[in-house]
């Protein structure tokens, strides 16, 4: 009996050993298995993307996103879908892109032109022919934003629809600064079939519709230069000018001019 008490003693022990070796071989197990959540690489915007704009190379970038957090469908694995496409609603940044936020610029000119998607909402796109004076130089680009400066000669109105002027300016040309923040959709013309071709003398602008009319208006009837706003944030900002005519330029600048004898 001795023998045997001793021999299911042992074999207990023996038992209890495997048994605790096999918890912690479970443990261990599970612990050093423990797996990351599958993830995917998507594209999703680093910087703000405006409406209506084209998405450039460096607005986005890929991500890795967990999957159990993603849409089904609709988001893009590689930047190359998603650079160079029109965004069709405001991105901000860290906002995963999908497919319904963009559009292919050959899919919009399927139904309408790409350029319908880039024109500000409330306001038209213009098209304004420009000449190297009237267009700074040939300095203008995609994106600028300028002033119309207008001259008016009173002198080609009838009399009867030439307003009261201050007295000594009657029937004088006057310069005024017409249209602010005025922003350039396009140089030169939208479809261009050779690209060594020079850009057509012609500028796009986005306006609203009163003032596209007056623009139309002004431009038949004045002569129209643009200065171009510097690249700051306070380009929005709106001056107040006083309209310059020879009178202003004799008194500002003290030319001391008089008017000719018998005049």
């Amino acid at each position: 009996m001795r023998g045997g008490g001793r021999i299911l003693i042992l074999l207990g022990l023996v038992l209890g050993i495997i048994t605790a070796g096999g918890a912690f071989l479970t443990m261990s197990s599970s612990v050093g298995t423990t797996e990351k959540p599958p993830t995917k690489m998507v594209a999703v915007a680093q910087q703000n993307i405006a409406q209506r704009t084209e998405i450039p190379p460096e607005a986005v970038v890929l991500k890795e996103w967990p999957e159990s957090a993603l849409p089904p469908s609709g988001t893009f694995e590689t930047l190359d879908k998603v650079i160079g496409k029109l965004a069709l609603v405001p991105i901000y940044p860290g906002q995963m892109i999908l497919e319904p936020m963009i559009i292919d610029k050959k899919d919009a000119e399927k139904n309408r032109s790409d350029a319908s998607f880039l024109v500000p909402e409330g306001k038209v796109a213009v098209a304004f022919p420009i000449s190297d004076l009237a267009g700074v130089a040939g300095a203008l680009q995609v994106g600028d934003v300028v002033d119309i400066l207008l001259t008016l000669n009173p002198g080609q109105l009838p009399a009867s629809r030439v307003a009261a002027a201050t007295t000594g300016t009657e029937g004088l040309p006057a310069t005024q600064l017409m249209l602010q923040n005025v922003q350039i959709l396009q140089v030169g013309a939208w479809a261009v079939k050779d690209k060594n071709q020079p850009a057509a003398p012609i500028l796009t602008f986005a306006l609203l519709r009163q003032d596209a009319l007056a623009l139309k208006s002004a431009r038949e009837q004045g002569i129209i230069e643009l200065a171009l706003r510097p690249a700051l944030k306070d380009k929005e900002v709106e001056f107040k000018t006083e309209s310059v005519t020879l009178q202003y330029l004799n008194r500002r600048f003290n030319f001391n001019l008089a008017p000719a004898s018998g005049r």
